[in-house]
Protein backbone atom coordinates (compact mmCIF):
# COMPACT_ATOMS: atom_id res chain seq x y z
CA UNK A 1 0.00 0.00 0.00
CA UNK A 2 1.38 2.91 -0.94
CA UNK A 3 1.75 6.33 1.95
CA UNK A 4 0.00 9.66 0.74
CA UNK A 5 3.63 10.57 0.31
CA UNK A 6 4.70 8.25 -2.01
CA UNK A 7 0.97 8.68 -3.98
CA UNK A 8 1.66 12.71 -4.29
CA UNK A 9 5.40 11.82 -5.40
CA UNK A 10 3.86 9.59 -7.81
CA UNK A 11 1.25 11.89 -9.26
CA UNK A 12 1.99 13.71 -12.20
CA UNK A 13 2.59 17.34 -11.72
CA UNK A 14 2.90 17.37 -7.79
CA UNK A 15 6.31 18.72 -5.99
CA UNK A 16 6.99 17.24 -2.62
CA UNK A 17 9.26 18.68 -0.48
CA UNK A 18 12.17 16.65 0.59
CA UNK A 19 11.93 15.32 3.98
CA UNK A 20 14.28 16.84 6.54
CA UNK A 21 15.10 15.89 9.86
CA UNK A 22 13.02 18.19 12.49
CA UNK A 23 15.75 21.00 13.97
CA UNK A 24 16.55 19.51 17.74
CA UNK A 25 15.50 21.17 20.50
CA UNK A 26 17.73 22.86 23.41
CA UNK A 27 17.46 21.18 26.70
CA UNK A 28 16.42 24.05 28.08
CA UNK A 29 17.38 28.45 27.34
CA UNK A 30 18.25 30.92 29.94
CA UNK A 31 19.15 34.65 29.68
CA UNK A 32 21.97 37.06 30.96
CA UNK A 33 21.41 40.57 30.76
CA UNK A 34 24.75 42.90 31.54
CA UNK A 35 25.54 46.93 32.59
CA UNK A 36 22.14 47.99 32.63
CA UNK A 37 23.39 51.38 34.00
CA UNK A 38 20.41 52.50 35.00
CA UNK A 39 20.87 57.11 35.39
CA UNK A 40 23.43 57.21 33.14
CA UNK A 41 22.74 60.03 31.11
CA UNK A 42 22.40 59.50 26.92
CA UNK A 43 19.03 57.87 27.11
CA UNK A 44 16.27 56.41 28.86
CA UNK A 45 17.84 53.28 30.33
CA UNK A 46 14.95 52.74 32.99
CA UNK A 47 12.97 51.85 29.51
CA UNK A 48 15.84 50.12 28.01
CA UNK A 49 15.88 47.71 30.70
CA UNK A 50 12.05 47.25 30.97
CA UNK A 51 12.23 46.37 27.78
CA UNK A 52 14.56 43.90 27.96
CA UNK A 53 12.82 42.23 30.90
CA UNK A 54 9.38 42.35 28.46
CA UNK A 55 11.47 40.02 25.71
CA UNK A 56 13.45 37.37 28.44
CA UNK A 57 9.56 36.96 29.66
CA UNK A 58 8.64 36.13 26.28
CA UNK A 59 11.24 34.09 25.20
CA UNK A 60 11.78 30.51 26.55
CA UNK A 61 14.61 31.33 28.82
CA UNK A 62 14.16 29.32 32.32
CA UNK A 63 15.92 31.82 34.33
CA UNK A 64 18.01 34.92 34.06
CA UNK A 65 21.54 35.96 35.43
CA UNK A 66 22.35 39.92 35.76
CA UNK A 67 26.16 40.58 35.33
CA UNK A 68 26.64 43.68 37.04
CA UNK A 69 26.79 47.34 36.62
CA UNK A 70 23.12 47.71 37.61
CA UNK A 71 23.23 51.35 38.49
CA UNK A 72 25.37 54.34 36.88
CA UNK A 73 28.03 55.51 39.12
CA UNK A 74 25.94 54.04 41.98
CA UNK A 75 28.56 55.60 44.66
CA UNK A 76 26.53 58.72 43.72
CA UNK A 77 23.93 59.03 46.75
CA UNK A 78 21.56 60.72 43.70
CA UNK A 79 22.14 57.16 41.44
CA UNK A 80 21.45 54.98 44.58
CA UNK A 81 17.72 56.18 44.87
CA UNK A 82 17.76 54.00 41.80
CA UNK A 83 18.73 50.78 42.99
CA UNK A 84 14.75 50.33 44.19
CA UNK A 85 13.41 50.72 40.77
CA UNK A 86 16.43 48.33 39.37
CA UNK A 87 14.85 45.82 41.64
CA UNK A 88 10.89 46.81 40.76
CA UNK A 89 11.73 46.26 36.93
CA UNK A 90 14.07 42.68 37.74
CA UNK A 91 11.12 41.70 40.21
CA UNK A 92 8.96 41.79 36.77
CA UNK A 93 11.06 38.68 35.16
CA UNK A 94 8.42 36.00 35.33
CA UNK A 95 11.36 33.02 36.18
CA UNK A 96 14.15 33.23 38.62
CA UNK A 97 17.14 35.64 38.84
CA UNK A 98 20.08 36.29 40.10
CA UNK A 99 22.90 38.99 39.93
CA UNK A 100 26.38 40.57 40.78
CA UNK A 101 27.25 43.76 41.80
CA UNK A 102 29.89 45.39 39.31
CA UNK A 103 32.52 48.36 39.54
CA UNK A 104 29.39 50.95 39.59
CA UNK A 105 27.61 48.85 41.97
CA UNK A 106 29.03 49.68 45.96
CA UNK A 107 28.50 46.16 47.79
CA UNK A 108 26.85 47.78 50.39
CA UNK A 109 24.13 49.68 47.94
CA UNK A 110 23.79 45.84 46.37
CA UNK A 111 23.25 43.80 49.55
CA UNK A 112 20.72 46.46 51.02
CA UNK A 113 18.69 46.55 47.97
CA UNK A 114 19.35 43.69 45.68
CA UNK A 115 20.13 40.33 47.58
CA UNK A 116 22.13 39.98 50.79
CA UNK A 117 24.80 38.06 49.43
CA UNK A 118 27.42 39.02 46.59
CA UNK A 119 27.67 35.46 45.42
CA UNK A 120 24.48 32.66 44.55
CA UNK A 121 24.12 29.39 43.20
CA UNK A 122 21.58 29.05 40.66
CA UNK A 123 21.09 24.84 39.94
CA UNK A 124 19.20 23.83 36.69
CA UNK A 125 18.70 20.99 35.45
CA UNK A 126 22.01 19.21 34.99
CA UNK A 127 23.63 22.35 34.95
CA UNK A 128 24.98 24.29 38.24
CA UNK A 129 25.52 28.69 37.77
CA UNK A 130 27.76 30.48 40.13
CA UNK A 131 27.84 33.84 40.45
CA UNK A 132 30.65 35.75 42.27
CA UNK A 133 31.19 39.58 42.60
CA UNK A 134 34.67 40.41 41.10
CA UNK A 135 34.44 44.38 40.59
CA UNK A 136 36.74 46.38 42.35
CA UNK A 137 34.60 49.84 42.83
CA UNK A 138 35.26 52.77 40.93
CA UNK A 139 37.06 54.18 39.85
CA UNK A 140 38.88 50.84 39.49
CA UNK A 141 37.96 48.49 36.71
CA UNK A 142 39.73 45.19 37.09
CA UNK A 143 39.10 42.02 38.15
CA UNK A 144 39.34 40.98 42.26
CA UNK A 145 39.00 37.77 43.85
CA UNK A 146 39.67 37.08 47.42
CA UNK A 147 41.16 33.79 48.82
CA UNK A 148 37.54 33.14 50.48
CA UNK A 149 36.06 33.70 47.25
CA UNK A 150 38.05 30.77 45.41
CA UNK A 151 37.66 28.42 48.21
CA UNK A 152 33.44 29.26 47.73
CA UNK A 153 33.77 28.74 44.26
CA UNK A 154 35.77 25.26 44.70
CA UNK A 155 33.36 23.74 47.79
CA UNK A 156 29.98 24.55 45.25
CA UNK A 157 32.12 23.43 42.08
CA UNK A 158 32.97 20.01 44.78
CA UNK A 159 29.25 19.29 45.33
CA UNK A 160 28.59 19.94 41.90
CA UNK A 161 29.01 16.04 41.19
CA UNK A 162 27.87 14.99 37.65
CA UNK A 163 26.84 18.58 36.75
CA UNK A 164 28.51 21.15 34.06
CA UNK A 165 29.08 24.66 35.86
CA UNK A 166 29.27 28.21 34.52
CA UNK A 167 30.43 31.01 36.34
CA UNK A 168 29.30 34.22 36.30
CA UNK A 169 30.82 37.44 37.34
CA UNK A 170 31.37 41.31 36.15
CA UNK A 171 34.74 40.87 34.85
CA UNK A 172 36.43 37.98 32.80
CA UNK A 173 39.57 36.24 33.81
CA UNK A 174 40.96 36.31 30.16
CA UNK A 175 43.75 38.40 29.83
CA UNK A 176 42.96 40.88 26.99
CA UNK A 177 45.64 43.32 26.23
CA UNK A 178 45.42 45.93 23.15
CA UNK A 179 43.19 46.41 20.88
CA UNK A 180 40.76 45.27 24.33
CA UNK A 181 41.25 47.62 27.23
CA UNK A 182 42.90 45.39 29.08
CA UNK A 183 40.21 44.98 32.17
CA UNK A 184 40.38 41.01 33.83
CA UNK A 185 41.42 39.67 36.98
CA UNK A 186 44.99 40.64 36.53
CA UNK A 187 46.85 40.90 39.77
CA UNK A 188 48.71 38.09 41.23
CA UNK A 189 46.68 37.29 44.53
CA UNK A 190 43.79 36.82 42.56
CA UNK A 191 44.77 35.72 39.22
CA UNK A 192 46.87 32.72 40.95
CA UNK A 193 44.03 30.72 42.88
CA UNK A 194 41.65 31.54 40.17
CA UNK A 195 44.28 29.84 37.63
CA UNK A 196 44.31 27.06 39.90
CA UNK A 197 40.51 26.82 39.80
CA UNK A 198 39.82 26.77 36.58
CA UNK A 199 42.74 24.63 35.34
CA UNK A 200 41.53 21.60 37.99
CA UNK A 201 38.02 21.96 37.56
CA UNK A 202 36.96 20.20 34.48
CA UNK A 203 33.40 20.41 35.05
CA UNK A 204 34.03 24.27 34.30
CA UNK A 205 32.26 24.91 30.77
CA UNK A 206 31.99 28.51 30.58
CA UNK A 207 32.79 32.08 32.32
CA UNK A 208 30.30 34.99 30.81
CA UNK A 209 31.04 38.79 32.20
CA UNK A 210 30.23 41.96 30.92
CA UNK A 211 31.88 44.99 31.98
CA UNK A 212 33.56 45.97 28.29
CA UNK A 213 30.73 47.50 26.28
CA UNK A 214 32.18 45.68 22.81
CA UNK A 215 29.27 43.72 21.80
CA UNK A 216 29.63 39.81 22.10
CA UNK A 217 33.36 39.53 22.39
CA UNK A 218 35.21 35.50 23.21
CA UNK A 219 38.07 32.89 23.27
CA UNK A 220 38.15 29.25 24.16
CA UNK A 221 41.50 28.97 24.90
CA UNK A 222 41.39 28.76 28.47
CA UNK A 223 42.57 25.66 30.80
CA UNK A 224 40.89 22.87 29.34
CA UNK A 225 39.00 24.59 26.51
CA UNK A 226 36.57 26.83 28.85
CA UNK A 227 34.59 29.25 27.16
CA UNK A 228 35.11 32.87 27.65
CA UNK A 229 32.98 35.58 26.68
CA UNK A 230 31.72 39.26 27.08
CA UNK A 231 28.58 39.68 26.81
CA UNK A 232 26.97 42.32 24.95
CA UNK A 233 25.72 45.18 27.16
CA UNK A 234 21.93 46.77 27.54
CA UNK A 235 22.87 50.44 28.19
CA UNK A 236 25.36 50.90 24.87
CA UNK A 237 28.51 49.00 23.33
CA UNK A 238 31.05 50.59 20.72
CA UNK A 239 32.87 49.18 18.59
CA UNK A 240 36.55 48.69 19.61
CA UNK A 241 37.90 47.47 16.37
CA UNK A 242 39.08 43.79 17.85
CA UNK A 243 38.34 41.98 14.58
CA UNK A 244 41.83 40.58 14.12
CA UNK A 245 42.71 40.59 17.91
CA UNK A 246 43.00 37.31 19.16
CA UNK A 247 39.81 35.20 20.01
CA UNK A 248 36.92 35.86 18.34
CA UNK A 249 34.71 39.23 18.09
CA UNK A 250 30.86 39.62 16.54
CA UNK A 251 30.06 42.29 14.69
CA UNK A 252 27.23 43.60 16.17
CA UNK A 253 26.96 46.62 18.68
CA UNK A 254 23.16 47.58 19.39
CA UNK A 255 22.14 47.25 22.88
CA UNK A 256 21.29 43.54 23.60
CA UNK A 257 21.10 40.38 25.83
CA UNK A 258 21.87 36.90 25.24
CA UNK A 259 19.78 34.01 25.26
CA UNK A 260 21.71 30.55 25.84
CA UNK A 261 20.09 27.86 24.36
CA UNK A 262 21.36 24.61 25.79
CA UNK A 263 22.32 21.38 23.92
CA UNK A 264 23.98 18.11 25.01
CA UNK A 265 26.86 19.20 23.08
CA UNK A 266 26.90 22.85 22.34
CA UNK A 267 25.87 26.32 24.18
CA UNK A 268 24.08 28.77 21.44
CA UNK A 269 24.54 32.32 22.37
CA UNK A 270 21.53 34.61 20.69
CA UNK A 271 22.55 37.69 20.45
CA UNK A 272 19.11 39.48 21.02
CA UNK A 273 18.76 43.41 20.20
CA UNK A 274 16.58 45.39 22.42
CA UNK A 275 13.68 45.74 19.94
CA UNK A 276 14.90 43.53 17.19
CA UNK A 277 15.56 39.97 16.00
CA UNK A 278 18.27 38.01 16.72
CA UNK A 279 21.31 39.48 15.17
CA UNK A 280 23.83 36.92 15.79
CA UNK A 281 24.79 33.63 16.97
CA UNK A 282 27.35 31.77 18.13
CA UNK A 283 27.89 28.25 18.90
CA UNK A 284 30.28 27.07 22.01
CA UNK A 285 31.38 23.42 21.87
CA UNK A 286 31.22 21.24 24.96
CA UNK A 287 33.53 18.79 25.70
CA UNK A 288 31.82 15.05 25.39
Amino acid sequence: MLTRRQFLAAAPGVAVAPLTAAEPKPAFSFALVTDTHLGKPGADYVKRMADAVAEVNASPAAFTVFCGDLVDRGEVAASQKLYPRWVELAKGLKTEWTAVPGNHDPVEQFTKHVRKETESVLDFKDYRVLSFADAEPNPGHMGVVTADQVKWLQNRLDEAKGKRVILVAHVIYHENKSPDVGWYIKDKASREPMTKLLTDNKQIVAFFSGHHHCGMRGWDDTAHGIHEVILPCVSYNNDRKLDKAPGYAIREFRPAWVRVDVFGDKLVLNYKPVGADVAATRELKLPG
